[in-house]
């Protein structure tokens, strides 16, 4: 084995330093492999998942890892890298490179890996020449995707090739002695390639640290460079918070969830899951019950057996939207320290808004965001919830966590070609992924949502899945994708698992080995007595009475178009105070939105009291029919789908011990919103009552069934009707003249799901860019949701021709929190540009010029106040015309024209 590299490998830099050093190519390579051995031997479960996923022995398959992460950056060997810093390249004698540009250096590194296999192959003893192709694809990939070889790859090595190849065989004289590929095929390594790509990701970023990796010229002897790694590597890796974190031992019901009452007993569907066997392996459990019945709870008691059995290391609850994701970090951090026996354990919030949550910042301790002076060492805090710096600088590095709460599209992200999912697949592999409301998604993102089950069980990792609400026909589809998922992992066929039970509550497990279904006794009755109505005033006749008698009560409209004529019909008809009628939408800037979140859990929480809660109305679209804790005396709602409903119908009453409720409004009811389900309903059925919701609910056969179920039964009662009604809202007779928008909805489902099934990744195909039927492509977002196209928009107040942003804490305050709580989403129909006055544009661009991404994905829209609290700019629309933006304070955003 050499123990040197060759006399001019002295010459290459890999990274710059301040000033005019650099760190040394082979230091910066062997960095990153110390990182992935490290890695590997700190974190027996990244080990196990990898290992799960090779068709080599252990030794053989982390010698791989190891040497291909030596190599990833191959192509920095080329003449267009080392020219990058011309002075450094001539300081260095690098021969010149006058031609503009030139391929990335991951693809300069797949083309002359392509050129210097076919030795390593021999080397390995290796018979399919394209063996090690995975691997290659998943090292050379690190920047965040697969990368296609550079052709006439040796021109941009004309004069380094030779440096570049002996280098090559330094490293698998380092790391492959003894490795033999012998009867590996094409495919052998395909499976593997997935985790290996994250892995290379996260060590690459790891080993790209100055802090950890101080700079050096030279290398040196190898062998003693990597000693000098790997230890460097040690202190890195257990600083960055990464390591899978040790679960505490078995717990009681109560240390599990410290705030209960002490005569608090488990809800049957939590004896449920404290009553099962430790797993042995992988395991789907589908937890259907009525809102409260603890399912969450139910879910993490679930994760912690999981993490105790060691077939996970953490818990992943991936949740609808971004208010229900803050809700339930706000409930984890109470008690997720319990799982672990590290109080340092992390828990990270992961969504796009998640810079406007003030203990999320708080539990970095980063001194940019709190003085250190609040904060312990390490970026921990002392209670509450903590979180490692270095993990929450970066939303792709979320999932890494041992514990995470966000946005179940952070985890989708991961079965999309988008950059780094790979990173994003790893973390989540180690974790149960808890996937909360699974029901709420559309044709759509539900087929990503069964491609993300079909990877995660492939990978090896368990999952948990809570809905109050689901169709058979949906419980079907989820089993399958699971089944799939195992079946690909071990290139073997389960056994046949069919869905039969129609209880509720209700349990399925499944196991490679079997399916089990356990009828469970319900924890709470939902009984709620529904009043159709079909006249708007009488609504808002009932929400007056409720503030005259001192009751608190919501109406739920399905457009934030509604909701806003709602609310100032409300004030300016009906004499509600302003200050009694709240207002709660998705239209709201981030500072704006987070602050009315935080005073609707307030009013109307769990914690509210009577004084606090009396005669307050809030108006809100369907931000609070999910994993919201709010209770209402009465409550309101515009049609929507039957399960939909049923979601909403649990905001009333929810607290059912609750005492204090005004006369007339101690019992549960909920006035319907809705035209008459008559047979001779026409095309315009539902869109003449409800012209905007049309485009929201599209299916007016589901809203027609819906409608008669409710007008038949004249209540909800649950769990007795639960399954009668939801799946009755799907089948069964409408009138004719709802079928053809209803036949050209289900044209749409099948549309998005095959759009859906084109985008999404095959696990079979492994880290390629054939992985997927669309582009993977840097500069293309693969969205994991559709609907209507929405822009980001960054609000700018101006004030006397000074502009600041619109959340920022001090009218210079041009950072990227400033920022986010600035930002709001419109229609990109209704709004495509801004017009921006000629005396303002200097200014507007000198603030965005301080910005730290400078603007370049938002739209900026300076607003002037023309009146107390009403701010408005102009703009156009995707048609060229104009049109008038306009803020209100207390209100949100609206567009007119």
């Amino acid at each position: 084995m050499s123990n040197k590299t060759s006399d001019h490998s002295t010459l290459f830099w890999g990274k710059t330093v301040a000033g005019e050093g650099y760190h040394h190519l082979a230091c910066h390579c062997l960095d990153v492999a110390a990182v992935t051995h490290v890695l590997l031997d700190m974190d027996s479960l990244f080990r196990a998942r990898l290992m799960h996923l090779s068709s080599m022995d252990e030794a053989g398959t982390l010698a791989l890892l190891r040497f291909f992460a030596s190599v990833h950056d191959l192509g920095k060997f080329s003449l267009p890298f080392q020219n990058m810093v011309p002075e450094l390249a001539r300081r260095l004698g690098i021969p010149e490179w006058r031609a503009e540009g030139g391929p990335h250096h991951t693809e300069l590194g797949m083309g002359l890996w392509s050129e210097v296999a076919p030795q390593v192959r021999i080397m390995l003893r290796a018979e399919n020449k394209r063996c090690l192709s995975p691997l290659a694809a998943a090292a050379f990939g690190h920047h965040g995707e697969p990368v296609s070889a550079c052709s006439n790859v040796k021109r941009f090595f004309k004069g380094t090739e030779c440096e570049a190849q002996a280098f090559v065989k330094d490293m698998a004289d380092l790391f492959l002695g003894g490795v033999s590929l012998d009867g590996v095929g094409e495919n052998g390594l395909c499976r593997l390639s997935w985790l290996a790509a994250g892995l290379f990701v996260l060590s690459d970023w790891v080993g790209s640290n100055s802090e950890w990796f101080e700079a050096r010229a030279e290398v040196g002897d190898v062998s003693e460079y990597w000693g000098y790694a790997v230890d460097r590597a040690r202190i890195a890796v257990a600083e960055t918070g990464v390591l899978s974190a040790s679960p505490s031992g078995r717990l009681s019901f109560h240390e599990y969830f410290p705030g209960l009452p002490d005569d608090a007993s488990p809800h049957p569907l939590q004896r449920y899951v404290l009553d099962l066997p430790d797993p042995d392996g992988p395991e789907l459990l589908i937890l259907e019950d009525q809102t409260g019945g603890g399912k969450t709870e139910a879910a993490i008691l679930a994760a912690h057996r999981h993490m105790r059995a060691g077939t996970s290391a953490g818990v992943f609850v991936g949740l609808p939207t971004m208010a229900t994701s803050n809700a339930m970090y706000a409930r984890l951090a109470q008690s997720y320290r319990r799982l672990f026996a590290d109080e340092k354990a992390s828990l990270v919030l992961a969504h796009g808004g998640r810079a406007l949550k003030e203990d999320y910042l708080e539990s970095i301790g980063l001194e940019a965001i709190r003085p250190a002076s609040v904060g312990g060492e390490g970026g921990f805090w002392e209670g509450g919830a903590a979180c490692s710096a270095w993990i929450a600088d970066n939303r792709k590095k979320a999932l890494l966590a041992p514990c995470g709460v966000g946005t179940l599209d952070q985890a989708l992200l991961g079965v999309l070609p988008s950059r780094h999912q790979c990173l994003r697949l790893l973390g989540l592999s180690r974790s149960t992924l808890v996937a909360d409301e699974i029901h709420s998604y559309d044709e759509y993102t539900g087929t990503l949502a069964c491609s993300l089950l079909s990877f995660h069980a492939a990978l090896g990792g368990s999952v948990v899945l809570l809905s109050a609400t689901m169709t058979r026909e949906l419980r079907e589809k989820l089993v399958r994708a699971w089944v799939r998922g195992r079946e690909l992992a071990g290139g073997t066929t389960l056994p046949e698992m069919t869905v039969r039970e129609t209880a509720f509550p209700l349990a399925t497990r499944v196991m490679d080995t079997c399916l089990t279904e356990t009828p469970v006794a319900a924890s709470r009755r939902l009984d709620v007595a529904v009043t159709p109505v079909s006249d708007e005033d009488a609504m808002f006749a009932a929400l007056a009475d409720a503030h005259r008698a001192g009751a608190c009560a919501c109406w739920v409209r399905n457009t934030v178009g509604d909701a806003l004529a709602a609310r100032r019909r409300l004030v300016e008809e009906y004499g509600v105070p302003a200050g009694d009628a709240l207002l709660f939408h998705a239209r709201f800037a981030g500072c704006d939105r987070q602050e009315i979140e935080s005073q609707v859990l307030a009013t109307f929480g769990k914690e509210s009291r009577p004084e606090e809660r009396g005669g307050k109305i809030l108006i809100s679209t369907q931000v609070v029919e999910q994993s919201l804790d709010l209770d209402f005396d009465v409550l309101l709602s515009d049609l929507a789908p039957m399960e939909l409903l049923i979601q909403r119908a649990g905001r009333c009453h929810r607290h059912q011990a609750r005492t204090g409720r005004p006369e007339g409004y101690r019992s549960a009811r909920m006035l319907v919103l809705m035209p008459e389900p008559v047979e001779d309903a026409d095309a315009e059925w539902y869109g003449r009552v409800f012209p905007s919701g049309r485009y929201v609910y599209p299916r007016p056969d589901v809203l027609w069934r819906t409608a008669r179920l409710l007008a038949d039964r004249g209540r909800l009662l649950l769990p007795e009707d639960a399954r009668a009604l939801v799946e009755g809202a799907y089948a069964g007779d409408v009138p004719e003249a709802l079928l053809d928008e209803a036949l050209q909805e289900l044209g749409k489902e099948y549309a998005d799901k095959a759009f859906a099934e084109n985008n999404r990744l095959r696990f079979e195909a492994g880290y390629h860019r054939r992985s997927s039927g669309t582009v993977w492509d840097r500069d293309q977002k693969t969205p994991t949701r559709l609907g209507q196209t929405t822009r980001q928009v960054r609000l700018v107040r101006v004030r006397e021709g000074q502009l600041a942003l619109w959340g920022a804490a001090r009218p210079d305050d041009a950072s990227m929190r400033a920022c986010l709580r600035s930002e709001v989403r419109l229609s990109a129909y209704k709004l495509a540009e801004m017009v921006v006055p000629p005396e303002l544009q200097t200014a507007l661009d000198v603030l965005t010029e301080r910005m730290p991404d400078k603007g370049r994905w938002s739209l900026l829209v300076p607003l002037v106040e023309r009146e107390p609290g009403r701010w408005f700019g102009a703009g156009r629309n995707e048609k060229g015309q104009v049109v008038e933006v306009r803020y209100v304070e207390g209100e949100g955003a609206e567009i007119d024209g």
